[in-house]
Parts: C-alpha cells; structure tokens; sequence
C-alpha cells in the first residue's frame, strides 16, 4: 500500500506539471500570435489589421481600438496620432481574433515644406482590462513603415478576391470576382496644361441629313468645342476632323511645322460648315483613320466621337480560304489558300440586304444576301471590327468620347458604352437639346490634368482554367492570353487628391486548386510621361467548399433624371439631385450535405463618397468614422437557412442626395456584414455600382436662360430654345472675376439686385458674387469712398470695382458733363479707373459686352465735383503814400474752381480800406489786406502794406563826427550819430554797418538799432549804408573813424598796426 500510494502521488505530480506544462504552452503560443500589418496607406487612409489570441472557440483577448502614429522621419517632434476603433471580422479555425481599421488621413499628415516627405508609421493596439482599464496589448510593425508622399500626381493599386476562397459547383465553374483599386496619390495646385492630341470624328450619314434643324445642331455643338478649344489652347496643341459615312472624306489632319492653332481651329470650323450628309455609318475606318494621326506616345489623345447611328459599313481585316489555281486545261492545279483579306460589309436598311465584297489579290468580288439572319451574322461583324479597334486604341492610351446623337432605337448606346469604356473613355446620349453640352463637357475633360494607363491581368498560365468575359470594364486580347482594363483619372486642379478607383472583374474558374494572378499597372503621368509597370498578386483557392459568403450587385438609379445627369435647381433639393442605389443580394455558398446552419443579422454597409447624403428611410442608420460616412441598410427578422444557399435573393433601397456639383464620381465598394450561426461574423464585398454619379447646379432666369456650376467651380451661360440649347458665355480658370476652383453647392441671385448679381456658394460655404453688369464706384485720391450723388470737393476716379464674369467681356465709358463737349462712349482698359476732371454735375456711365453681360448692361454713377481753390498769389505794392490807391492782383489755383468768389478785409480800416481788391491808404501806418475764398475751401492771402506820408527822397548821411574815441570795452550806439540829408526824408533807416577792423571794433544790432563795441586797443573805419538808394540806385553812405583807446592812454599812442 505505501508503494502503490508513493506511485499514485509521482503520477499525481507528473500529471500535474504536464498539465502545468501544456497550459503554459498554450499561454506562450497565445503570446506568440499576436500580430498586425499595415496593408494600404495613400494619401487619404490607412488600412490595416491585427490578431490576438484565442482559445479555439473565439473566446480571446479583444482589441478595443488602435492608436496610428505618423512622424517624419528624422524628426521625432512631428509626431502626431490619431485613435481609430477596432473592426472585428470572422475568426480563423483556430479562434484567433481579428480586428482591422481604416483611418482617413485627408489634410491630417504632418506638415512640412518638402515636396516629397518620408513618413513613419506605428500602430498600437489597446484592450480594455477587466477592470475596465484601457492597456497598451502591443505594438506593430516592428520596423515602422515607411510612407513617401508625393504631392507629385502618381498612381498605386490594389488588387484582391473578394473572398479568400470559393466552391466549386460539381457541375459548374466557381464564381469569383477580382478586384482593382486604383489608389490616386498628390495634387494638382496649380494649372498643368501639356499639348494634346484631339481628333473630331463626325457622322455626315445620310440620316444626318433627315432634318436640318437636327444636322446644323450638330455642326453648332461640334463648334462650341472648337471655341472651347481656342479660348483654351496650348500653342502646340494639335486638331484633326474626320468626317464620315460609308467612307471617310473631306479630312483635315494635323498641322505640321510651324503652325497657329488658333488659325488651325478656324479651318476645322470652317470644314463642318461645309460638310453635307449622305451615305452610310462606318465606324471602323472613320476611327482607324483617326488612330493613324497619333503619332507622339508623350501626348495626352482623345477622339471625341459624334454618330447618330448604328454601324453599318465596315471593312477590316478577315481570315478568308479561296482557291487558286495554276494551268489550264488538263494541266490546271488548283489549292486552297488561307490569308488574312479585307473584307467589306455594308448593310441596308430592309433589315435584309446586305452587301459583302472580299478583296482578293487579282481583284474584289462582292456577294449580296438577303436574309434576315446573315443580316444579323454580318451586323456582329460589323459590330466586332469596332470593338477591336476600340482595344487598339485603348492599348494606345488614346481615348474614346462617344456621342449618340439620337434615341434608343436609332443609336446603340450600350455598344458606344462599351467602345468607349474600353478606351478609358466615356459615351453620353445627345438630344439637340444637350449637344452642346456633352461636348462642352468632353472638351473640358480633355484639358483636365489625367493619369491613364492600362491593367493588364495575364491569363495563360492557367492553362484554359481561369476564364474572364468581357464586360464594360474589361476586354481579352484576340488569343485570350490577357486581360486587359483601360482607365482615366482626372485631377481637378486646386481639389485635392482624387478618390480610389474600384474595377470589379468577374472571373470564373474550370478547376480547384490555388491560383494567383500577377496584375500589371502601366501608365502614364499627367505629363504624357511613361512610368515604370508596378506588379502586385492576389491569391485564392478553389475548392469543393466554402462558408456561406454573399454575392450580389449595385445598380444606380435617378429619380426623375439620370444619375450622370442629376441638376440642383438653385439651393434647393428635389429628385432632380436624388437617386437611388439598388441592391440585390444572393447567399452563396457550398457547405456540403446534411450541414446545418444559418445567416442572420444582415446589414449592407455602404460607404459615401464626399458630397454624398442619405434621405431617411425605415431600415436605415447613418453614422461616422475617422471621417468616412457610412449608410447601413438592416434586414430586421430575416433568416436565410442553408438549405436556402444559391437561390434565396434579398433586395433594398438607398435613396442618396447630391449635394453640390460633381462629376464622374463612384459609388464606394459596399460590403454585407451577417452573422453564420456556424463561423459567427462574417463580411463581403459587393461589386461597384457600374454607374457614375454627375450632378450640375442650376439657376434658371426667366424667361429661358439658365447658369450652370459645375465641379471645377466654373459657371456657364445657356439660352435654351424649343429644339435646342445654346452656350452664351463660359468661364475659366485663372479668372478676374472670382470663381474658385472648388465644386460649387449653389447658385442663387443676390437680394436686391434687381437679378444682376449671382451669388455662388462652394462646397465649403465660402461664398463669391458674380456681376451681371459692371459695378462701379467712386473714390478719393486717397481711396475713400463716395456715394453716388455726392458732391465732392476733390478730384476722383470713378472705378470698376465688379467686372461683368464670364470670358471675352469688353468695357465702354461715357462721361456727360455740360463743360465737356465730347460725350462719345470710348474703350475702358484695365485698370478701369476714369477721372473725373471737369467740375460740376457728371453723369458716368460704364457699359459692358460679351461674357455673362445681361441687358444693356449699362451701370451708372453720378456725381458733383465742387472744385475748390487750393491756393490765393497775390501781387502788390507793399509801401503806399497817404492818399494813393492800388488794386490787388489775385490769382486763383486752380484757375478753372468751380466758385471764385472772394471776401475781401483790412485789419485797420483807418489806414486802409479795400473793396474787391481796390486799397486806398488813409493815414500813416501797417495794415494787412486780407482775401478770402468762399467756396468752403477756407483758403486766404494777406499783403502786408505800410502807409506813409508823401514820399520825401533821400538824398545823403553823415556821421555828427569824423573821429569818435571809445574806450576797451565800451559800446556806443550809431543811430543818434548818424544824420539825414535832408532831414525829413520818408526813409531814415540804415540797411546795415561794417566795421574794416572787426577784431578791434564790432558791430552789433541789437533791439532794432546799430552799435558798435570796442574790443581792443586800435582804430577801424565804420561805414553805414542807409535802406534807400540814390541816383542811379547807388548806396547811400558814410563813414566813421572809430578809435579804441585804453583809459589811461593818451591818443596818439600807436602799439601796431590799426593800433595806437
């Protein structure tokens, strides 16, 4: 017994510590496990995702929230963060928890002066304590990822399954669907404009020509874009015209050399205005002859397409066997030959009749059919040869804008859809109604700064087992070896970073297995430049099965417009800006027999794009993340059990408003979140809406113009009549009058203003005023303003302070003013300042042509100009005789014041009196006259005038004394020695003495009157010079020896020169 319990107890132990053992490694694996990525960083998010550890069962450590940490590299003081929360997805097999975010970093990087900036990147992962305290799990990567934003315009991409596995049917192929994002980096600040390539392809069909009205309006549209063009152009932008109908004539190709494009575009215009309709519609030579003008691969190329019709002549290249035969006779051999031969179709109208000419070398032979069904065989062709040829130029970056000019059965506007789309380009439907307006649109989208490129998505190394059909997004290589997608990426210049791109590409798989693709991006900059291919895999597997997923499709619908045409009218909404996104959900999925199980909790998640809100409806919540909006749509009470897989469908509604102008935007990827009471939380992604949301704001004016805001912040002028609309003045940017390149929300007329003035708000509030006549204002010299009707008392200008918008507006002024004879209207010129140098009553007027110019559009201001005098010359004689009279001559300046009217006073009526500039003097004495302006301006002048008895001339001075003796240091006045001749002569003053010898004797004046000072011991001769001239206006003068003596001294005693 104590052995046996010795052992039970070592058991005991043993089975403890390997107990302790096994749970301390499951603790270290656990620990082991924790990790997390960053997957997509551009310049507007971060994505990525991290794992905890579980317990087999999902029960593990929950990651709350991540702290994403950015710095510069190299300075640690530019760290910012930012706290996003933690999206949990479906756990793996063996429990592990995972958790992903995205993070909008839209205006939120660091700040620096750099162009291009390396950025570092770390992530850390919090969890909440059971005590509720939040902690630090761990931090990732471990290495900080490193992030260069270029605000350079450059491309990135994304490429994935929608889910990491699908089943494949025993007797079917698995649906998959790849796909593409196209991730824009940078921003486009200012205006970039490099030459591009534009060829016209014009239908000039027999059906053009149905109706005039209908013909010219095409020729009107095809001349709004020239227009565009001219008023746009680059001075090395080139311009071609290939009209077309069974054939293509009357071409104007590129210009060569030295050229004006200017000039150039005029030809073109010139050309339509020629052009006369008749024939049939090929679409394959009229757009391969285009193809052969492209001849530069640096350039941005576009081909903007106008047909109003079906295909219905076409001659392409086709394998075609015949036989040739050799000899004659008995000696004649024939062989079949197979080659690729011309091969001509032209159908006609019956539905019928069809004509097919094969061009053999030793000469064309032409077979016609008249068969309904070889009709269609040969409208497939026809319809083929445009589509290679699309291919061809969508694997040449040259792009395809696509106009069907007429309704749904005299145009195929899926097939113009899918040319285009395969090109990278887009098709409208035109009326006489929107021509116009469709090519304004494609001539502006040909200026825009644009990425485009290709994906190219190689198939042959699966060996036949992954199959790609074409759809509008995606197009085979004649081998079927490749796919291939062709984008554009416009960037509106002043608008930030343009959103990713989704391309959903269905793909269908023959065999299970592990496939990866290896997706190339080819493409070119906004400069035409050729950037370096970027490859990027995704991989998935295929096998027999899979958990429940959903599968499903996006459509956009409009309400009352369609969604690429939606209009606010104003500032208000309606359904003409609202549309709806249609959902239909399938659950898919093979989860082998007599599996049990069920999805419930089902919501979409539908991210918006900016600009984009939600109507309220039942079933729906909105709500926001890291700056993202999200709609969900919920399916409360609905169960789909697995039995239901593959054939249960769940439909909803989102009704969606557009809020301010846009153009070419995509709905978000949405994904479907649901709970599998099998794998617990799961997602999918659904595919793109394939439908592109565009909205304009418009203002209508009584009784049919309207203005158009569109997404780039510009405002167009339209006059819209029964069978069309026409353009009457446009905008640009840079401009003069104020528009903003933001997309504006709404145009509205400005309170009060009698309709002349708009006032159009962006999608940021910020507000701008357009001027339908010119306004004007009146100002200072020194910039004050003035009303009009004033009366102003200093020259002014008068200004146009708001130009008329819109491009091509001249300006004319008219002074009226009765002192100014010429009254003509003459040309205004910039600054737009006219001073206003008459006085008086004016009346100014400033007329404005052209642009937005709406009526006369005459603007006027009048005002007063009361011209002061500034200033009072007075000439006079400043000494008057009791009894004599003198006028005062005045002066005024200016010498053309408005009121010279003048006030006239003495100081001292008993001297003198003055009336009107008359002075008589009375008696002896100074009297000041004084003139005063009385036009306000206060102005005055004084002439100081001295009275005196009749004038008594004269005639000579002498000193009482010849010598006179001072003593060092003694000062003697002159005046009282000084004597008069004769004696009452009117002017007894001394102008001024001079001593020869100042340094013994000085001469001072001091208090009105002259002395001298003895300042040592000698003599100096001290001559006085009295204020009146004599004869001949000679000095009137005399002398004095003064002699400086020392007290004590006797005269006579001589100690040195001028010395005693």
């Amino acid at each position: 017994m104590k052995r046996t319990g010795k052992v039970l107890k070592l058991a005991t132990v043993v089975l403890f510590m390997i107990g302790f053992l096994f749970v301390d490694a499951r603790v270290a694996w656990g620990e082991d496990k924790k990790d997390g990525g960053i997957t997509t960083v551009t310049e507007s998010q971060i994505e990525g995702w991290a794992t905890a550890p579980g317990e087999g069962d999902g029960k593990g450590n929950t990651i709350t929230s991540f702290d994403v940490k950015i710095s510069i590299k190299g300075n640690s003081n530019s760290t910012v963060r930012f706290r996003t929360n933690a999206v949990e997805v479906p756990a793996d097999k063996n429990g592990q928890k995972k958790y992903t975010f995205s993070l909008d970093m839209t205006g939120k990087w660091p700040q620096t002066s750099e162009e291009n900036v390396t950025y570092e990147i770390i992530v850390d992962a919090y969890r909440t304590l059971g005590n509720g305290k939040e902690d630090l799990y761990f931090s990732f990567p471990s290495t900080p990822y490193e992030y260069v934003l270029a605000h350079k315009p450059s491309l990135d991409f994304d490429v994935s399954f929608s889910q990491p596995e699908y089943a494949k049917p025993p007797n079917g192929d698995a649906q998959g669907r790849l796909d593409i994002t196209l991730i824009p980096q940078g921003r486009i600040d200012s205006i970039v404009r490099p030459p591009i390539d534009v060829v016209f392809v014009f239908d000039v069909s027999g059906s053009m020509g149905e109706s005039k009205f209908k013909f010219q309006s095409a020729k009107q549209a095809l001349k709004s874009a020239v227009d565009y063009f001219k008023a746009n152009a680059n001075p090395n932008d080139r311009f071609a015209l290939v009209p077309f109908s069974t054939s293509v004539k009357d071409v104007v190709k590129f210009p060569t050399g030295t050229y004006d494009v200017q000039r150039h575009l005029d030809e073109i215009a010139e050309k339509v205005d020629d052009l006369r309709a008749n024939g049939g519609t090929n679409y394959t030579q009229a757009l391969q002859e285009a193809q052969l003008f492209f001849n530069d691969p640096t350039r941005k190329k576009y081909i903007i397409f106008l047909t109003d019709g079906k295909p219905t002549v076409s001659k392409a290249k086709e394998s075609v066997t015949y036989e040739v035969c050799e000899g004659i006779l008995w000696w004649k051999e024939c062989n079949e030959k197979t080659e690729d031969l011309d091969v001509e179709y032209i159908l006609y109208s019956d539905g019928k009749t069809v004509d097919r000419t094969v061009y053999y070398p030793s000469g064309k032979q032409t077979t016609t059919y008249r068969s309904s069904t070889t009709y269609k065989n040969f409208e497939e062709k026809i319809r083929t040869h445009g589509i290679n040829v699309a291919k061809d130029l969508g694997m040449n970056n040259i792009m395809l804008y696509s106009i069907g000019f007429g309704n749904n059965q005299e145009v195929d506007m899926d097939y113009l859809e899918k040319l285009s789309s395969m090109t990278g380009g887009i098709a409208k439907q035109g009326t006489t109604q929107n021509l116009t307006e469709i090519f304004q649109q494609f001539s502006k989208l040909a200026t825009d700064p644009m990425l485009s490129g290709t994906v190219k998505i190689p198939l042959k190394a699966f060996n036949g087992n992954v199959q790609i059909v074409e759809n509008e997004n995606v197009w085979l290589d004649e081998k079927k070896e490749n796919a291939y997608i062709s984008f554009t990426i416009p960037y509106k210049v002043g608008q930030g970073t343009p959103p990713p791109v989704n391309i959903s590409i269905p793909v269908l798989f023959k065999e299970k297995g592990t496939y990866t693709f290896d997706v190339e991006l080819t493409y070119r900059d906004v400069y035409g430049v050729l950037q370096p291919t970027i490859t990027k895999s995704a991989t998935v597997v295929v096998k027999d099965e899979v958990p429940p997923a959903f599968e499903g499709s996006v459509r956009l619908q409009g309400i009352s417009r369609d969604v690429h045409d939606l209009i606010k009218f104003g500032n208000s909404n309606s359904d003409s800006n609202q549309f709806k996104a249609q959902y239909s959900l399938t659950a898919v999925g093979y989860v082998g027999k007599g599996v049990s199980g069920n999805l419930n909790n089902i919501k979409i998640i539908q991210p918006l794009p900016e600009g984009i809100t939600v109507i309220p409806s039942s079933n729906v919540t909105v709500y926001s993340d890291n700056g993202v909006t999200y709609a969900e749509i919920a399916f409360p009470n609905t169960t789909i059990d697995y039995t239901q897989l593959n054939s249960k469908t769940l439909t909803a509604d989102l009704t969606l408003q557009a809020n301010w102008a846009m153009e070419g935007v995509q709905l978000p990827k949405a994904t479907v979140s649901f709970t599998d009471s099998k794998h617990g939380s799961r997602t999918s992604t659904l595919p793109v809406a394939p439908q592109l949301i565009s909205m304009k704001v418009r203002l209508l004016e009584f009784p049919d113009i309207y203005y158009e805001g569109d997404s780039r912040g510009l405002v167009s002028k339209w006059q819209s009549a029964e069978e069309s609309t026409n353009l009457l003045a446009t905008t640009k940017h840079p401009n003069d009058y104020g528009l903003l390149m933001l997309p504006i929300k709404s145009l509205e007329f400005k309170p009060n203003s009698q309709d002349l003035i708009i006032v159009v708000t962006y999608k940021n509030d910020q507000v701008v005023e357009l001027n339908l006549t010119p306004q004007l204002g009146i100002f200072t010299e020194n910039g004050q303003g003035v009303a009009s009707g004033s009366i102003v008392t200093e020259p002014v200008k008068v200004r146009l302070v708001g130009l008329v918008a819109g491009e091509g507006v001249s300006y004319e002024y008219q002074v009226e003013n009765e002192k100014q004879q010429d009254s003509s209207w003459k040309p205004l010129n910039a600054p737009y300042e006219i001073p206003i140098t008459f006085d008086g009553y004016s009346v100014i007027s400033v007329k404005a042509t052209g642009g937005f110019t709406k009526g006369d559009g005459i603007a006027t201001v009048s005002l007063t100009y009361k011209k002061l005098i500034s200033q009072l010359q007075l000439e006079y004689q400043s000494t008057m005789n009791v009894g004599e009279t003198q006028t005062i001559s005045v002066e005024i300046v200016p010498n053309d014041a408005t009121d010279p009217s003048l006030i006239w006073t003495s100081s001292d009526e008993s001297v003198a009196t003055v009336d009107q500039g008359n002075v008589v003097a009375l008696r002896p004495g100074v009297v000041d006259i004084t003139v005063k302006a009385l036009d306000g301006s206060n102005v005055t002048a004084t002439a100081r005038i001295t009275v005196i008895d009749p004038f008594v001339p004269l005639e000579s001075i002498r000193f009482k004394q010849p010598v006179l003796y001072v003593t060092i240091g003694e000062q003697v006045e002159l005046d009282s020695k000084i004597e008069f001749i004769p004696s009452n002569a009117t002017n007894k003053n001394i102008k001024t003495v001079q001593s020869s010898a100042p340094e013994y004797v000085e001469v001072l004046f001091k208090h009105g009157k002259w002395f001298v000072q003895a300042k040592d011991i000698g003599y100096a001769t001290v001559t006085a010079i009295a204020e009146q001239k004599g004869k001949d206006d000679q000095d009137i003068k005399d002398s004095v020896i003064v002699v400086v003596q020392e007290k004590s001294t006797n005269p006579g005693d001589n100690g040195g020169t001028n010395r005693w």
